[in-house]
């Protein structure tokens, strides 16, 4: 058995990936089988769903067809009957494996936990990407895209490494690095230029409202008609109660004669007004 395994899906970084190395074994996902030389096949997919997406293309693909043209193991969530290569997951084994942990949110993880499990020593990443940082690593794209396969990848990366096991990741990933590319990735030692300027905007706000140039924000309640005060403040302190309206408010003191009296000038945030 290879000590190395290569995992190959569809990101940009994919590119970097050689068709094949030699004392290596190289896994991947769906359609991978078009250019690389692979020993295994994740498609975790169910498989009605997957069928019917590459039907739905302006150019229909036939996945079944190729999946048994691939002439590889294929792991599958369940046996499809029309592809003979197809083998389902040990999902149990797994599973106790790795007791507590049921976090897969991609065929990546699954690969990523059959690979921690068999003893690969070395993992290696290509084309799992999830945020894509441009074609040459240098661009953040859909940043919002892919959070769950982001997170999840991360983790499994961690289980690997928290075990002993090299894992590798290329330029244009985005596993296992910042969100935004080039950003520091030590906290408390060193700030990124997008997070510094933030701090400044709440330094600055905050100055803004400590010197009254801003006015503050309160949530206005109003209690039900016969309810006790106290139990009524009781509910607003456990947020059990909704207010019915955010306002702007200005706390002016004046002196009329001996006593002093205080004016709140109040303006409606939103849609309804605040009325006594």
């Amino acid at each position: 058995m290879n000590k190395t395994v290569r995992l190959v899906a569809l990101g940009p970084s994919c590119a970097e990936a050689r068709w094949k190395e030699e004392g290596k074994d190289t896994w991947g996902i769906q359609y991978t089988w078009r250019n690389f030389k692979l020993d295994r096949v994740f498609i975790m997919d169910d498989e009605e769903w997957i069928k019917a997406k590459n039907s739905s293309f302006s150019v229909p693909i036939d996945i079944a067809q190729e999946m048994r043209d691939a002439k590889v193991p294929i792991y599958v969530a369940k046996k499809w009957l029309d592809v003979p290569n197809t083998i389902e997951y040990p999902i149990k084994e797994v599973l106790e494996y790795f007791k507590p942990i049921e976090y897969f949110m991609n065929s990546m993880a699954y690969m990523f936990a059959l690979a921690i499990m068999e003893g690969y020593e070395r993992i290696e990443t290509y084309g799992i990407d999830f945020r894509y940082f441009g074609d040459l690593g240098n661009e953040l794209k859909y940043p919002s895209n892919w959070l769950d396969e982001t997170h999840c990848g991360a983790f499994w990366a961690g289980i690997a490494m928290g075990r002993g096991i090299e894992v590798v990741t290329t330029k244009r990933s985005s596993l296992m690095k910042p969100v935004r590319p080039n950003d520091p990735s030590l906290y408390g030692y060193e700030v990124s230029p997008i997070i510094q300027e933030q701090r400044k905007e709440i330094l600055a706000k905050r100055k803004k409202v400590e010197k009254k140039e801003t006015k503050d924000i309160f949530q206005v309640f109003r209690p039900p008609k016969g309810m006790d005060q106290k139990e009524f403040i009781r509910l607003v302190e456990t947020n059990a109660v909704k207010p019915i309206a955010n306002v702007e408010a200005e706390m002016v003191d004046e002196v009329v004669g001996d006593a002093p009296t205080v004016e709140i000038a109040t303006q409606a945030m939103g849609d309804k007004p605040v009325t006594s």
